[in-house]
């Protein structure tokens, strides 16, 4: 008894020892990406070996832009696999 309870926390230690992305690591992707987060949710989330999870980031934009300046991106697609993320694409506010 004592054998197997060992075993099993002997497997939850090292499954959660395991490096995952998260919240922090798209946040600090779409900084990077010159988008000062605001809002950031979980679109997708694939579970499995290869799993990978797709944050929208929602950017802080400046109140006031010159004129004849071209709309700038309202938020991102942030995609996570294990411990890395990378930049999908750019979307505009009109579309979720």
């Amino acid at each position: 008894m004592s054998r197997s309870f060992a075993m099993i926390l002997v497997s939850v230690l090292l499954y959660s020892s395991s490096a995952h992305a998260g919240v922090a690591e798209a946040r600090e992707t779409a900084r990077l990406n010159n988008c000062s987060p605001k809002k950031i949710e979980v679109l997708s989330n694939n579970l499995g070996q290869s799993s990978q999870t797709i944050y929208r980031v929602e950017c802080n934009m400046p109140k006031v832009r010159a004129d004849g300046v071209a709309d700038a991106a309202q938020a991102l697609l942030i995609r996570c696999d294990g411990a890395l993320c990378d930049r999908l694409r750019a979307v505009s506010n009109a579309t979720k």
